[in-house]
């Protein structure tokens, strides 16, 4: 059983359709995402706010089951667990997060904030996919990265046009206390896993030899390092943490902001035309 999903789950690479950033394959994706979130909102602009929630309950739902899925499909795709897919990324944490906030009681005034954080996260993975590998653009790894970014993305999306978060911006303070709180948990996780293991063994008599045993450096969040490496350790050390904080805490300021000048405007325009 294990060699057939092996063979089905793992990489391949025909060198013909092979998907990289800004490629064909990663291209042909983003429209599809677009579309299937486009299609969706179609559908749905006339019905009742009950199905409209319904809707995006479902796709916040979907992107967990598929990220808790992943770990049980990786040692058929990858031939391992690959623990980098531990929930301390900014895309990864919020799948959780947001079910959590939806479902439960005392974290409900942070539904808005993970929803947008959410949205921010996939945004720039599918903007950059520098984690995926050159593979074929059917290959499991490359299909499910794609997906459930896709619905990260359709979560906030759909969220912000049907009206179902709190977009004032007197709630910038949970936005603020969100990207603290995922800063300090990515620090956490950094802290934890990376490092480096060695064992010694006497592999022949009288010559001992020392074997690495685990080895990671994890940069969960870009709290270490900048995302793409452009400066130093040094540098990085005290430059990153506040460059990942302003970025997301910024991002998150726009979206509102944004969200609330289309809200508006779309209200007057309805108006306009009501009285008409």
């Amino acid at each position: 059983m294990y060699e057939i999903l092996s063979r089905l789950l793992s990489d391949k690479d025909n060198g013909v359709f092979v998907f990289r950033a800004f490629s064909l394959c990663h291209i042909i994706y983003i429209l599809l995402i677009a579309a299937a979130i486009t299609l969706t909102i179609f559908f749905c602009k006339n019905k009742s706010q009950e199905i409209k929630n319904k809707v995006i309950n479902i796709t916040v739902i979907l992107a967990l089951c598929l990220y808790i899925t992943d770990f049980f499909l990786m040692p058929f795709s990858y031939g391992y667990i690959d623990i980098d897919k531990l929930p301390f990324h900014l895309c990864t944490s919020m799948s959780i997060m947001c079910v959590l906030a939806r479902n439960i009681k005392c974290l409900s005034k942070f539904k808005t904030s993970f929803t947008i954080m959410g949205l921010i996260g996939a945004l720039m993975y599918l903007s950059y996919p520098a984690g995926v590998a050159e593979a074929d653009g059917y290959s499991y790894r490359i299909i499910q990265t794609v997906i459930y970014h896709g619905l990260m993305v359709a979560q906030g999306i759909f969220a912000i046009v049907f009206n179902d978060l709190d977009l004032s911006l007197r709630n910038l303070k949970y936005d603020a206390f969100s990207v603290l709180g995922l800063t300090i948990w990515a620090f956490i996780g950094n802290t934890l896993y990376s490092g480096v293991v060695t064992e010694t063994c006497n592999c022949v008599e009288g010559c001992t030899q020392t074997i690495t045993t685990y080895s990671h450096d994890f940069n969960w969040f870009f709290v270490k390092h900048d995302a793409l490496y452009v400066f130093s350790d040094e540098i990085d050390i005290y430059f990153a943490p506040f460059m990942m904080i302003a970025i997301v805490f910024g991002m998150c300021s726009i979206i509102r902001l944004i969200s609330i000048k289309i809200i508006n405007l779309t209200i007057s325009k309805t108006t306009i035309k009501n009285q008409i």
